[in-house]
C-alpha cells in the first residue's frame, strides 16, 4: 500500500486532474493467484486507492490472456466494480511459423466477443476493454549474446508488416478502447530499436495509426 500511495501521489503532482489509468496487478493468474484471492485484494485496496487518485480509472484483472471464467469470477465480486477490464493478446510461440502466428490474430476477435458476453451476463453492460500488452510472441526475447532468438520472423519485414498491420485492423475492427504494444523500446519486438530508428513493426504501426485517425 505505501508504493501504491506513492505511485498515485506522484501521478497527481504531474497530472493534476487529468484521467490517469491504472491497472491492478499485472498477470497475477500466470504468477499463481486466483480469482479469489486477486478479487480480495482489490476489494480491500482499491477503494482506498480511488480517494486518493484525483481523477483514477482502476482497470482489471490485467490476465496473461483471455480467460472468461476468471473474468466472470472477478466482475461478480468486485466491489467497486472496475472502471475497464483488460487483458493480453500473443498469437504464438518465436518457434511456430508464420503463418499460424498470423492466423491466429482471429483468435483476438472470437476473444473480445467473449469479454463483451461476459460483461453483458455478469453486469447487464458494456465496460471499456483494453488489451494492455500485445505482440506475435510473448517468449521472442533478447538472449545473452544481445540478439532476438532467430525465428525468422521479427527480421523479416514482409511477415512484420502484414502481422502489425492485420493486428491493429483487428483492435480497431472490435472498437478496442486502447491498446498498448509490447513493447516500444529495449525489447525483442520493438517499434524503436537500440539504434533510435524506427523498425518495420514501429513503420506500420504509425502507417495503420494515421490512415485511423484520418478515417476519423
Amino acid at each position: 500500500m505505501f508504493d501504491d500511495t506513492r505511485m498515485i501521489n506522484v501521478m497527481n503532482q504531474v497530472f493534476g486532474n487529468s484521467t490517469v489509468y491504472y491497472e491492478f496487478g499485472n498477470e497475477d493468474d500466470l504468477n499463481g493467484v486466483n480469482v479469489a484471492n486477486y478479487t480480495a485484494r482489490w476489494n480491500a485496496l482499491v477503494p482506498q486507492l480511488k480517494k486518493l487518485a484525483l481523477n483514477g480509472v482502476f482497470i482489471g484483472p490485467v490476465n496473461f490472456q483471455y480467460n472468461a471464467a476468471y473474468l466472470t469470477a472477478f466482475l461478480q465480486g468486485a466491489n467497486p466494480r472496475p472502471d475497464a477490464v483488460s487483458w493480453h493478446e500473443y498469437t504464438c510461440s518465436y518457434q511456430w511459423d508464420a503463418t499460424r502466428c498470423l492466423t491466429n490474430i482471429d483468435h483476438w476477435t472470437t476473444h473480445i466477443n467473449g469479454v463483451r458476453q461476459v460483461m453483458q451476463t455478469t453486469l447487464g453492460t458494456e465496460l471499456p476493454m483494453m488489451i494492455t500488452e500485445w505482440n506475435y510472441a510473448p517468449n521472442q526475447l533478447i538472449q545473452a549474446n544481445g540478439l532476438p532468438f532467430a525465428d525468422g520472423k521479427y527480421n523479416n519485414q514482409a511477415f512484420m508488416s502484414q502481422w502489425t498491420a492485420k493486428a491493429l485492423q483487428t483492435l480497431i475492427a472490435n472498437h478496442i478502447f486502447a491498446s498498448m504494444q509490447y513493447s516500444v523500446t529495449n525489447t525483442a519486438i520493438p517499434m524503436v530499436s537500440s539504434a533510435n530508428a524506427i523498425t518495420q513493426q514501429g513503420t506500420t504501426f504509425q502507417s495503420i495509426y494515421e490512415q485511423a485517425i484520418g478515417n476519423n
